[in-house]
């Protein structure tokens, strides 16, 4: 019986020593092994002097808009007008009467062609690229000369016209909406000679990426050509001229100047 007892607590003895061999190992090699590390990643960004290219949004056709070049024939840089309308409001009838005359709707090329057929009507575009990565705001405004004839003829001026901008829409390309400078309210008129008026403002931390002011319905225009009418209107841009303004048979032209600024402080 003796005998037994001290087999068996031999036995146990050398089953406690082999785990606790066995445990130690097992401590040794997980205090070598990694089981976690950290790297760093980064990017840094700098200001854009890239060619601008114009955005002409996804609403309309596909077309493709030249960028409004400077005195060097270019336009680049990180705080640029990509592109501003051209006025055209046709060819009238004389006129004793006071007249609203709407906007012959631009026409844009289709992209990948060329030519003048294939050219459509399109909506009107005022848009600022900011990619200076500064947040520092700006401010677009516009101005406008009398409209005179270029010939020698007794009426040269054209008294008391004004350029009148209805419903304008923004388009913002930052997903962030409260990133996004403010547009003029419609009815904002355009009187010759006056101060330039805000068409778009971004305040401080406000406007960067690209931003466009819209003025005109791709619907509308889309009717009207599907319609046949032999000259496409922009309703949202109209002329006015008073019935007792005397009108010689020639063209009046005026001069609209866009002013892109850094001009945090001023809001619409």
């Amino acid at each position: 019986m003796m005998k037994f007892i001290r087999l068996a607590t031999v036995a146990a003895l050398s089953t406690t020593i082999f785990a606790g061999g066995v445990q130690a190992f097992a401590e040794e090699t997980e205090s070598q092994e990694v089981r976690q590390a950290t790297t760093e990643g980064q990017i840094t960004f700098t200001p854009s002097n890239d060619d601008t290219v114009v955005d002409p949004g996804d609403d309309g056709e596909d077309v493709t808009i030249p960028p409004i070049t400077g005195p060097d024939g270019e336009n680049k840089g990180p705080l640029t007008i990509a592109t501003v309308p051209t006025m055209n409001f046709g060819s009238q009838i004389i006129s004793t009467t006071d007249e609203h005359y709407n906007m012959v709707a631009e026409r844009q090329q289709k992209t990948g062609t060329s030519g003048e057929e294939n050219k459509v009507p399109y909506v009107s575009l005022a848009q600022v690229q900011d990619t200076r990565g500064t947040n520092e705001g700006w401010a677009l405004r516009v101005s406008l000369t009398e409209f005179q004839a270029p010939t020698n003829t007794l009426n040269n001026v054209l008294k008391g016209a004004k350029i009148t901008l209805f419903e304008p829409t923004l388009r913002y390309s930052i997903d962030n909406n409260e990133q996004a400078p403010t547009i003029h309210a419609s009815g904002l008129e355009l009187i010759p000679n006056s101060d330039a008026v805000p068409i778009m403002t971004a305040a401080n931390n406000k406007g960067a990426g690209t931003s466009t002011a819209v003025w005109g319905d791709h619907d509308a225009i889309a009717k009207q050509v599907a319609d046949g009418a032999a000259v496409v209107e922009n309703e949202a841009i109209q002329l006015f001229v008073p019935g007792s303004t005397a009108k010689d048979a020639v063209t009046y032209s005026s001069t609209l100047t866009w002013e892109l600024g850094q001009t945090p402080d001023n809001e619409l």
